[in-house]
């Protein structure tokens, strides 16, 4: 049976940029380069989920140290983990008696162009 190898590297790069129709060989190696730095920083499966909203045009964006800051705040959310042993866990116990059936109620035009 084959291993499954994680996130493909490639996808990644097309997802968070805008990759030119021209030139793709020394833009591949540079962003992949820069792909494996912050790889090492952060982890692989981290940099398959994390979006910004929009491409970029390069990964050297989120290297400068604006998108730092804001890439260590997603990894921190990232890998947050609730701490269940600080809250008290409560029983409310079984369910009793029966369910409401709530009729809907007819709407006539005049109740609608009433709202």
């Amino acid at each position: 049976m084959a291993k499954s190898k994680g996130p493909n590297k490639r996808h990644i790069i097309f997802r968070l940029l805008e990759v030119p129709d021209k030139g793709r060989r020394p833009f591949f190696a540079r962003e992949m380069k820069l792909l494996n730095n912050l790889c090492e920083r952060y982890s692989l499966e981290f940099m398959n989920i994390v979006d910004f909203g929009r491409k970029f045009d390069s990964l050297t964006y989120l290297t400068s140290v604006k998108l730092k800051e804001a890439l260590d705040q997603k990894f921190r959310a990232f890998n947050f983990r609730v701490d269940l042993s600080k809250y008290e866990v409560y029983n409310i116990g079984d369910k009793v008696g029966e369910d409401a059936v709530i009729p809907p109620k007819n709407k006539t035009i005049k109740d609608f162009l009433d709202e």
